[in-house]
């Protein structure tokens, strides 16, 4: 098997002293706290309270985007003549949360609202002429999409042909002309002035409920938004969009709510992830929480994860996590079976990584594609794509690297393909079966035009160097009030050289890696998640080493110590 790609180490450009001395004095903290944030470019205590303490009364105007009047002008038409609304919503966490977020704000306007998501294998990604057969069937005068559709001009134009009226929310890329819909909200329209670009799904679909409580004051009781937070906490950090602006807004309180959260369908899904207790961080929705409520739609069908978020019965509520539970459970099984024959295709293509990787297989399940590519990619940092495909056709997911667009990557090749959509760092594709080898060497031309030698190697940003004998619970504290983390706001990394090794590394858990160091007199002990692979070396190489690590507190049994989390370690 081939190894992964090291990691190159970059600190971040440090800043004039007198910037991170100006903000320790008019925040009151110290040089270390203040240098980080300096370094990470925060100007002034504005900025900074700004950041740490995110309120809803810093959401932007709903009617500065795009269309949002005429979107809200013709849903209030529908609700007051009682017309059929459906939300067509996507399969993945992001759009089975906006979708089950309109469903909730239109039943409480007094709509009458349905919904569906499409079958992953048997509709595909988006919105469909299938959907447009349900809408039919259903007898529905107003579609309105959550997180899909800004590529659907073929399917809106249809849907008005049969007197269907169609609302597009998404934040997709874009893709030449826009569907001719009544009204299509997304930021990322070129003649869209809306601020804040980078929405997740869900979040578009908030400023639209946002929208239709403006246009109609009262409409809605005060509190409708921070109570489903929640929900659009678990889209938007499922979704990797980055957790700045807005985002972070809706990140940070609505992780609040899940902890608190009183709806039926949270409170069942963190039972069953173990999660009931504790306070539930962005990790642990990327990690642990969005599976699950992708399980299904990944296997089948997603609409029980809507079910489950609009459930009202506890009852009821923990029979579908606990179903959504034994789907995890399959995928997870599904997973690991498509990545070793994956690691075996691109072993047998040669000793070279290619600029790409582009890999197909009739075995493959579609449903898990995307979650493989992401592992692959991360281990060898390169722009990949995974393909089921049968003798006519494959279905495929892309996850791609910082410096290449796999969205715009994709147009470039789209002589070679029936459909593609996404945006810059996951797409989704149909292609015919004999299009393969040719789409991959033009895919892998492309990149290899794009990318330097320097792009390929996979970078960890240090904020900075940090002594163990600085390491402590107050440090930790503060840290804690910049999450949630994720893209666009990375968890504070900190580097320490010239560490001794104090005891032998042991591996726990299977493949995690754990050892004591110490520094100028202070020792402390180090967790690294997935690094056993790391003991032997270290074990043999008696030296010194350098470790990029995050200060953390560990609670186990009631009681805390500090611990530091490996991300990295040079032996040198």
């Amino acid at each position: 098997m081939r190894a992964s790609t090291p990691k190159a180490w970059v600190l971040r450009s440090p800043v004039a002293p007198e910037r991170a001395q100006a903000l320790a004095v008019q925040l009151g903290i110290s040089h270390t706290f203040a240098a980080l944030l300096a370094n990470r470019g925060f100007c002034s205590s504005v900025e900074v309270q700004d950041f740490l303490e995110p309120n809803l009364d810093k959401l932007l105007d709903a009617f500065t985007m795009r269309d949002m009047d005429r979107a809200a002008a013709r849903i209030w038409k529908a609700i007051d003549e009682r017309e059929s609304i459906l939300v067509y919503g996507d399969y993945d966490v992001d759009g089975i949360t906006a979708t089950g977020l309109l469903t909730s704000a239109l039943a409480r306007l007094g709509a009458k609202v349905s919904y569906f998501i499409p079958d992953r294998i048997r509709d595909g990604y988006g919105f469909s002429l299938r959907g447009v057969e349900v809408a039919k069937k259903r007898r529905i005068r107003l579609v309105i999409t959550a997180d899909c559709g800004i590529t659907a001009t073929n399917e809106v134009k249809i849907a008005k042909q049969h007197g269907i009226d169609v609302i597009v929310t998404d934040h997709h890329e874009p893709l030449g002309v826009l569907p001719a819909a009544d009204a299509v909200l997304n930021p990322k329209r070129r003649d869209c002035a809306y601020l804040f670009k980078e929405l997740a799904g869900v979040g578009v679909v908030l400023k639209l409920v946002q929208g239709l409580a403006q246009y109609r004051p009262g409409s809605l009781p005060e509190d409708f938004v921070y109570e489903h937070l929640d929900l659009v906490a678990l889209g938007t950090i499922a979704d990797v969009v980055p957790l700045r602006g807005e985002n972070r807004i809706f990140a940070k309180l609505g992780l609040e709510r899940i902890c608190d959260s009183t709806k039926p369908g949270i409170v069942a899904l963190k039972e069953v992830a173990g999660l009931r207790a504790k306070r539930v961080e962005s990790g642990h929705v990327a990690y642990i929480l969005a599976p699950r409520i992708n399980a299904a739609g990944r296997l089948g069908n997603a609409e029980s994860g809507v079910r489950l978020l609009l459930s009202t019965e506890p009852s009821e509520a923990m029979t579908i996590a606990e179903s959504l539970e034994e789907d995890n459970t399959m995928r997870k099984k599904i997973d690991e079976s498509t990545l070793e024959e994956a690691l075996d295709q691109l072993q047998a293509l040669g000793p070279e990584l290619p600029p790409a990787i582009v890999l197909w297989s009739e075995r493959w399940h579609p449903g898990v594609l995307g979650i493989v590519a992401s592992r692959l990619m991360e281990r060898y940092h390169r722009p990949t794509i995974l393909i089921a495909a049968d003798e006519d056709e494959g279905k495929g997911s892309g996850r791609s690297i910082p410096g290449f667009d796999v969205c715009q990557g994709l147009q470039e090749c789209s002589e070679h393909l029936i459909g593609f959509g996404g945006h810059s760092y996951a797409a989704g594709l149909t292609i015919r079966a004999d299009q393969l080898h040719s789409f991959r060497e033009h895919l892998c031309s492309v990149v290899s035009e794009r990318l330097t030698a320097d792009d390929y190697v996979p970078k960890l940003s240090i904020d900075g160097p940090l002594r163990l004998e600085d390491c402590n619970e107050d440090l930790v504290h503060f840290l804690d009030r910049l999450s949630p983390f994720g893209l666009g706001n990375t968890e504070p990394l900190f580097i320490a050289e010239n560490i001794q090794i104090a005891g032998s590394p042991a591996v726990v858990s299977r493949n995690h890696l754990k050892l004591n160091v110490r520094q100028n007199g202070r020792e402390l002990e180090c967790i690294g998640f997935g690094m056993g692979h790391l003991a032997g070396p270290i074990q043999s190489e008696p030296g010194r080493i350098c470790i990029a690590f995050v200060p953390t507190i560990n609670v186990w049994q009631n009681r805390a110590r500090l611990q530091l989390k490996l991300r990295d370690v040079q032996i040198r």
